[in-house]
């Protein structure tokens, strides 16, 4: 799914620049602000679905926890239970069809039930002179904490079930808004290419607009140049194959690490500003809608 949301991100942020290069390109009647205002819905759209993702992702593993707890249990408790009452004829035949090869959730659950069930029904055990007792498999472990762990997987289940709503609704509304930005870029670039002619700068600015998924990752970034033009600045200009967008990464004088300076740039020139002077080292990786590609051999620059 994000393969095909970032493809059509990038689409709608090279159209927003075409649109604001070319004074008399209004494909649909749209300018610049409405374009961002699809990039920003897809923005949205996608961190809802990403919280809803993890609040199910999560109920799920609560869940297949308890589920593991609880089958552990009932594999635990069976054969002591078994062995407890080998004596007692009708216990014994009881307790020997309970169920005792659970493989998924719901039989852990029934398993887990008619173990419960029957424990209430076990007769008290005699072992003279103590008095008569109920069975209790080690210290601690009643038909009660049993039967809670047994409630824990039903608790844990509805919350998978309340969480998988919003999930589903999440992931209509990133889907349906992913379509349209599909079909607007799509029918603009039409109208792009209707308008302007083959070797026009215009045209051009419009042919740059992505019309295919990414067959590819990223190759390698390469930085072309890396130059500081002007006091606290420093200008490069890079590029990398099948990269439709990059990051440009800066490393100060004396930091240990790099950090991003410029994301997701659909630009293959960067600037940057405000820089003490100091040598510094910059690195590019590029994108596309299959991932990041490797980044560049760094190149150093020397700030005045």
């Amino acid at each position: 799914m994000f393969g095909t949301f970032y493809f059509n991100k990038t689409r709608l942020r090279y159209l927003k620049a075409a649109i604001t290069a070319i004074a008399t390109y209004r494909p649909d009647g749209k300018d610049a602000a409405y374009v961002q205002t699809q990039i920003t819905g897809l923005d949205t759209r996608q961190a809802t679905f990403v919280d809803a993702d993890q609040t199910l992702s999560l109920a799920r593993g609560e869940f297949h926890e308890r589920v593991g707890e609880g089958h552990k249990l009932c594999v635990k408790i069976y054969p002591i239970m078994k062995s407890r009452f080998r004596d007692d004829v009708g216990s014994s035949e009881a307790i020997g069809r309970l169920p005792s090869n659970d493989q998924t959730p719901d039989e852990t659950k029934t398993r887990m039930k008619e173990t419960s069930a029957l424990w209430v029904k076990l007769p008290l055990l005699s072992d003279p002179p103590n008095p008569p007792a109920v069975f209790l498999p080690w210290p601690g472990m009643t038909q009660a904490v049993f039967e809670t762990a047994r409630v824990a997987i039903d608790t844990e289940e509805l919350a998978v079930t309340n969480a998988s709503a919003p999930y589903e609704l999440a992931q209509g509304d990133l889907n349906k808004a992913v379509g349209a930005a599909d079909v607007f870029v799509t029918q603009a670039t039409i109208q792009g290419r209707a308008q302007f002619d083959p070797g026009t700068p215009e045209r051009d600015v419009i042919d740059r607009i992505p019309t295919e998924p990414a067959a590819q990752a990223p190759g390698k970034a390469v930085i072309s140049a890396a130059t500081s033009p002007a006091a606290g600045q420093i200008e490069v200009t890079y590029d990398a194959p099948h990269g439709t967008s990059w990051d440009v990464l800066l490393k100060a004088p004396g930091a240990p690490d790099y950090v991003v300076a410029v994301s997701d740039t659909i630009e293959k020139t960067a600037t940057l500003t405000g820089l003490a002077a100091g040598t510094y080292e910059v690195e590019v990786r590029g994108r596309n809608s299959r991932g990041e590609g490797p980044v560049s051999d760094p190149s150093s620059v020397v700030v005045g």
